[in-house]
């Protein structure tokens, strides 16, 4: 389907994702309509990789899933799998999981600088996303 990254605290930028996700390659030549196809990404953020999976159900709304491998103390020392019923909360998901991956100083980075495209290898709120459909 295609790549996007910026700014993962920009709505601009996160609703690029989301609607690449959401929306999958709309000129795909399948029989299936878009919404119908279940769509997968791959979220580098914070030298890690997140899985992000589209589910399509049967009358026509979607789930998203978000799977991070890591264990977690906040899962008891396991990796979790993470199902939003919605897009507001599949967005909700997103601003909380990365602002949980940042430390006390790039917080106050953040809050000191604005997101520069040229100063993206620095900026601890840059991301980067692959995704693909069926």
């Amino acid at each position: 389907v295609g790549a996007c990254g910026g700014d993962i605290l920009d709505q601009e930028h996160l609703n690029e994702l989301v609607e690449m996700i959401l929306k999958g390659n709309e000129d795909s030549k399948k029989s299936k309509s878009v919404r119908k196809l279940k769509v997968g990404a791959a979220l580098f953020f914070r030298e890690h990789v997140v899985s992000i999976i589209k589910i399509p159900l049967a009358n026509g709304a979607v789930y998203f899933d978000l799977i991070d491998s890591l264990p977690s103390t906040r899962v008891g020392g396991m990796a979790s799998r993470t199902r939003c019923k919605d897009r507001a909360s599949f967005e909700t998901l997103l601003r909380w999981y990365a602002s949980s991956k940042f430390s006390d100083s790039q917080c106050e980075f953040i809050d000191a600088n604005k997101w520069d495209d040229g100063m993206s290898e620095f900026d601890p709120r840059v991301f980067q996303s692959f995704v693909w459909q069926e």
